[in-house]
């Protein structure tokens, strides 16, 4: 009898893993309609089973409310923008070429593009569209837009104490928002040798007379240079200065305000 019942269970063990499989090829390969979790529970209680279930449904659990939303999005490759772009059933989101999650972001790019209800939705970076995948709904539905027409143009100002990570800061704000990184340094001795009234000035002051910038010097030669074609279309961001109350103040007369 224990031969029998044993091959019985076999045998019933047997034709629910050939049905298990035929249903996971039918979900996955087929209809292409859900993402099919495996867990291999031969040697594990089924305690532990129903831990290690929970944990792999965390986050389908978490974003449930997504389920059908996340099925409608798409990522899209680089190479494959121009395509969509040029067909008839698909258009730019309401956001244009700016991030959803990032509106006010300036930063432009088509290499994380999203397909989402006919709609193509560029990211600003990798963690955007992971973020965007998982959960299209909430950056979308009841989300407004950011005026195509306005340019934004950071006007940054970074202070710190030295080796604090000024300058590191600086860089990764110059390269999320394209705006020009300026620091006293470079921007001093970038006017030296130019060919202006003002330049020789600074030069003069510097090479001869072997003296320190005033402050009003310091702050005329950072308006001169904001007032410049990269600056003045892309924003600046400012490290270092000003250190003092006097030199704050300065700047706002010159309406150099972060």
């Amino acid at each position: 009898m224990k031969e029998e019942r044993a091959e019985q269970i076999k045998a019933i063990c047997e034709s629910d893993e050939t049905n298990l499989e035929t249903l996971k090829n039918k979900l996955t390969e087929d209809w292409k309609a859900v993402e099919v979790l495996e867990l291999d529970t031969t040697k594990i209680s089924a305690e532990y089973v129903h831990i290690k279930l929970l944990d792999m449904l965390k986050m389908h659990i978490r974003y449930r409310k997504d389920l059908i939303e996340r099925a409608q999005a798409i990522k899209i490759k680089p190479q494959e923008v121009s395509v969509y772009e040029k067909s008839y059933t698909y258009k730019h989101s309401k956001f244009g070429l700016n991030s959803p999650i990032s509106p006010y972001n300036p930063r432009k790019t088509k290499n994380f593009a999203v397909l989402y209800r006919e709609r193509i939705y560029f990211l600003s970076d990798a963690e955007e569209q992971a973020l965007f995948l998982l959960e299209p709904s909430r950056y979308v539905l009841g989300v407004e837009t950011v005026p195509l027409d306005i340019k934004i143009q950071p006007r940054v100002v970074v202070q710190g104490l030295p080796k604090s990570g000024k300058s590191t800061l600086c860089k990764k704000l110059s390269e999320i928002t394209g705006a020009v990184h300026l620091e006293m340094e470079t921007l001093i001795e970038g006017f030296v040798d130019r060919d202006s009234s003002f330049a020789k000035r600074v030069s003069e002051k510097l090479r001869f007379q072997g003296r320190d910038l005033d402050d009003l010097m310091m702050v005329q030669l950072i308006q001169k240079r904001t007032e410049m074609a990269d600056c003045a279309s892309r924003g600046w961001i400012l490290e270092g200065f000003p250190q003092t109350r006097s030199q704050a103040i300065l700047m706002a007369k010159k309406s150099l305000c972060p």
